[in-house]
């Protein structure tokens, strides 16, 4: 929908990020009025986790509209999201202050009238102090009958699924599925996107539904199955709101202090999960046939296959034709 720039004010010295529409599709029409409720929106909205937007214009010559909002940058001067994090740097510790904070951001936009419609790791900023806030509120949806006097926004129609056509807002992969089979997005929605996005942060795997995914939370500090399997329901109304409270749920699983890992290890895939324990398995496999073969090599030597004494030679010899084994070397 837009491009971010860096820029400078020319008077005050100040960097800001300048967002510009560059939306060319058959959509565009439709996506110019949400970019500029956009702005319109974030200008209204103040709470820690949120970008606050400053300025809003369609330049003269071009005829393109563009909003000025707070420049965020992480600790090395530059922009990253949280889609920019190697899973080397990602910390448990780390993972539950970023769920904190979209918890509170989420429950301030939930309260205010908005559902945001496109929660992913590519739409939360890391701040110098490690930690996030929530960006582009292109997709959002404004059902607070205020706020949308106030904005003017153009409603987005989808249909129930039974038509042709709809026009579905969100990212594939994050999109809950009652929005995905022609439903309105609702903040239950937010809910789903956010539990696929700290699902993917954790293991590494996007979350399939109906499958036994959510075993790898399991062996966590903190006790992410618990929350998460709710956040992830198939049913909107079985998923928890408001948020608030989830992050004091993920208390830490009491365990050893030696035993609570630092830094996540997770599979790259499926696929790694299961070569793991097939290398487990095969492992203790080899263990007990070495045990097997050790213990039957001791029972079959104590059981008539010591080596022959002197008195047994002389018996085996004496009743042939051969020497006795003293002779050897007459």
């Amino acid at each position: 929908m837009g491009s971010v720039y860096e820029v400078e004010h020319e008077q005050l010295g100040v960097r800001y990020a300048l967002k510009a529409f560059t939306a060319q599709d058959d959509y565009a029409d439709i996506l110019k009025k949400k970019f500029l409720a956009e702005g319109k929106v974030l200008a209204r909205l103040r709470d820690p986790h949120l970008i606050r937007v400053f300025d809003l214009a369609i330049d003269e010559a071009t005829g393109v509209p563009y909003f000025v909002m707070d420049i965020i940058t992480y600790k090395d001067g530059t922009s990253h999201t949280l889609d920019d994090i190697g899973s080397e740097d990602l910390e448990e510790d780390a993972i539950f202050d970023w769920f904190d904070d979209l918890c509170k951001a989420l429950d301030y936009i939930h309260a205010q009238g908005i559902v945001h419609r496109d929660i992913k790791l590519g739409n939360v900023l890391l701040r110098e102090d490690k930690h996030v806030m929530l960006s582009d509120f292109g997709v959002s949806r404004i059902f607070g009958e205020g706020l949308s006097r106030e904005v003017n926004v153009t409603r987005t129609m989808v249909s129930d699924g039974k038509t042709q056509s709809r026009f579905i807002m969100g990212t594939e992969g994050y999109t809950a599925p009652e929005v995905l089979h022609g439903h309105e997005a609702t903040p239950a929605s937010d809910v789903y996107s956010l539990g696929v996005m700290f699902f993917r942060l954790l293991t590494g795997l996007w979350y399939e539904p109906g499958t036994k995914a959510l075993a790898l939370l399991d062996g966590f500090k903190y006790q992410w199955r618990d929350v998460l399997s709710r956040m992830l329901a198939v049913n909107p109304q079985d998923r928890p709101l408001p948020l608030s409270d989830l992050p004091r749920q993920l208390q830490p699983i009491e365990s050893p202090e030696d035993l609570v890992p630092t830094k996540l290890k997770r599979p790259a895939s499926w696929a790694g999960f299961w070569k793991r324990w097939y290398f487990i398995l095969a492992t203790a496999i080899v263990i007990v046939a070495l045990a097997i073969a050790t213990v039957a090599f001791f029972w079959h030597k104590t059981n008539g296959l010591l080596p022959p004494s002197q008195d047994d030679f002389n018996e085996l010899f004496s009743s042939s034709d051969v020497f006795l084994p003293e002779e050897v070397g007459k």
